[in-house]
This record gives structure tokens, sequence and C-alpha cells, in this order.
């Protein structure tokens, strides 16, 4: 069971509104359709548990909440980033030296960051073509 955090709770009574208020289904409903128990999502949407890596994508869509905003509050980024960080030992040297130098960006950062990225694999690729 994961752990309950201010950031779940945050979650889940965003998640709470965005079902009932904004959606208009009800729990069972909503479990129906994501393909869950509904004690385990009452779990999630109280705090209680966070949802596995499949479940997180299902309730992103079936909610219309970014997936985004759910991978960051219950702390689970994509399976890319231990994939890419953990592909040989200079990427698991310099990924967390690049994500530690980058905790505070802001999203225009971020682009600018990505962008680069882009350029720099793009005239890699154009070299050994």
């Amino acid at each position: 069971m994961g752990k309950k955090t201010r950031s779940n709770d945050e979650i889940g009574d965003i998640l709470r509104r965005q079902r009932s208020e904004v959606l208009g289904k009800g729990l069972r409903e909503m479990a129906r359709q994501i393909g869950t128990a509904p004690a385990h999502l009452t779990d999630i949407e109280h705090g209680n548990r966070s949802p596995s890596e499949a479940l997180l994508v299902k309730i992103a869509r079936a909610y219309e909440v970014p997936e985004a905003q759910l991978r960051a509050a219950w702390n689970k980024p994509e399976t890319i980033v231990e994939e890419i960080a953990s592909q040989d030992a200079t990427a698991a040297a310099k990924v967390p030296e690049l994500l530690r130098s980058a905790r505070k960006f802001t999203a225009g950062q971020w682009d600018a960051l990505i962008d680069a990225a882009r350029r720099l694999a793009a005239d890699k690729k154009g070299k050994t073509d």
C-alpha cells in the first residue's frame, strides 16, 4: 500500500471533484470504466494508495486529468526516465547530474533544454548517417 502524503490527499480531492462534479460519474461507474474495484479506487481518491503505472494512465484518461499532474502528485516518473538513466555507465552518472542542475527550471527553461537535446540528437544522427 502506498504511503499517505499531503500530495496524495490533494490529488485525491482533485480526482473526486473531477469525477463527481465535472464528469458527473459515481465511484462504481468510474471504477468499472478503468477496470478496478470500487474499494481500490476509494483508497486512491482518499490518498491511502497510489495506482500502478497502468492504472495511473487509465485514471488520467478517464478523469481527463493531465498524466503529468498525476505522475508529479504520486512521484511516479515515466518508465523511460529509469530506462535512460540506467542504459549505460555514462547515463547513470550524467542523468542525475542533469536533473539536479535543472531542479528549479521553469516550463520555458525545460522547453529550451528539450530543444537543445533534440538539436544535439539530430546533429549526432546526421554525423552517423
